[in-house]
């Protein structure tokens, strides 16, 4: 069986460390390789942030209509148009109505938000039933109410 030796032969000068072709090689792989990382990351902080935007929004307007669903149904009935006047709808004795209804509006990102109110006949002329729509920016939710 032969022996395995080893010289104490010095390194050439040249196999010291990495060309500049390599380096560059190294850095062509990385890059291949991060890039699309870092767009797949780009589009899920854009995706994320819409849904956000989409659960505040949709959460503000389902409070809007559920405060208003709890008013009484003449309240409702004397009030329809389109938009509602929030002042007047959340009219109170004891809290001054603009300061009422101002707790309806939001700030998300620094921009203020109002909900948009409206009430409309949906009995077809016979009274009875209404429908109540919520609109906040690009979210619209609906019911309806009935007088029972």
């Amino acid at each position: 069986m032969k022996e395995l030796r080893f010289s104490n032969r010095r390194i050439l000068s040249t196999d010291r460390g990495l060309t500049l072709i390599e380096v560059a090689v190294a850095l062509l792989i990385l890059s291949i390789v991060i890039i699309p990382l870092m767009e797949s990351f780009i589009t899920a902080l854009i995706t994320s942030g819409g849904g956000e935007r989409q659960t505040v929004f949709t959460n503000q307007a389902r409070g809007t209509l559920y405060r208003i669903a709890a008013q009484d149904f003449a309240d409702l009935n004397g009030n329809q148009g389109n938009p509602v006047d929030l002042a007047v709808l959340f009219g109170s004795t004891t809290v001054p109505k603009p300061a009422e209804a101002a707790k309806e509006d939001f700030v998300y990102r620094g921009k203020t938000y109002t909900p948009t109110v409206a009430i409309s006949d949906a009995g077809g002329g016979t009274g009875g039933l209404l429908e109540l729509s919520v609109t906040v920016a690009e979210i619209n939710l609906k019911t309806l109410k009935a007088d029972y």
